[in-house]
């Protein structure tokens, strides 16, 4: 939930008529190493389910979002049991999404904004007459992290968010959470592997079954189910993004 609501918003919420509410979103992938390049970092994207009056994409705070099919869903508040881990859902359109997935080890570890913005406050550009009423600072902001990719096919990402306290040096009982190694035994019923030999603990490529070991890294994971799959990989690469 959003840690501060400016005043002006705080007013808006008990009127029965109230202005329209934009919802904006930004998928930060500063943090994130692409797989072909070590040293090359993702981007920020900004998107926004819509368009301006004017039929053109969004601006707010200098920034533009792109028009683009976003949603999201499970922003349930409860005191009780554990925070909700709400689901986002971005447009697949021409596989834009594979291509980042595959090259940003499947977002995880991104950091996720949520902006809500009534759009009397919008910047004035958003605007034929200009906005006299625009206020930047008139926007509830959640962060959020994306802790796993939950689907993909060719309409659709479906991403788990978490918030960043879940991904901060976390511990449960008995089970330390680790970033890069997995803790499941190779070819157990957690890591879900039963193909044929791939290879061994170095990652090294083979055939020979007596030499087939997992190197429990998260290349040894995708070297048997591929780089734009959903891995049943036992460890929490985002605690290495957002950590202490």
């Amino acid at each position: 939930m959003p840690k501060l609501i400016p005043q002006k918003m705080a007013n808006e919420l008990p009127k029965l008529e109230q202005g329209a509410l934009v919802e904006l979103w930004e998928i930060d992938l500063h943090q994130i190493s692409s797989t072909r390049d070590g040293d090359q970092k993702g981007e920020c994207l900004r998107f926004h389910n819509g368009l301006t009056q004017g039929g053109r994409n969004l601006i707010w705070k200098g920034e533009e979002y792109q028009a683009y099919a976003i949603k999201a869903d499970g922003f349930d508040l409860s005191g009780q049991g554990p925070s909700a881990r709400p689901t986002l859902t971005v447009s697949n359109l021409y596989g834009i999404v594979t291509a980042l997935v595959a090259e940003f080890g499947q977002g995880i570890g991104a950091k996720v904004v949520r902006r809500l913005v009534y759009a009397q406050y919008l910047d004035a550009v958003n605007f034929p007459e200009g906005n006299p009423k625009a206020d930047p600072i008139q926007e509830a902001v959640s962060f959020f992290i994306i802790e796993q990719l939950k689907q993909l096919d060719d309409t659709v990402a479906v991403f788990e968010l978490a918030s960043p306290a879940e991904t901060d040096s976390a511990r449960i009982p008995l089970l330390m959470i680790t970033s890069d190694v997995c803790i499941w035994q190779y070819r157990s019923a957690q890591c879900g592997y039963t193909g044929p030999a791939v290879a061994d603990e170095y990652d090294n490529p083979t055939s020979d079954r007596k030499k087939d070991k997992c190197s429990h890294c998260l290349r040894g994971c995708k070297l048997r189910w591929g780089n734009t799959a959903i891995l049943p990989f036992g460890g929490f690469p985002s605690t290495t993004q957002y950590g202490a």
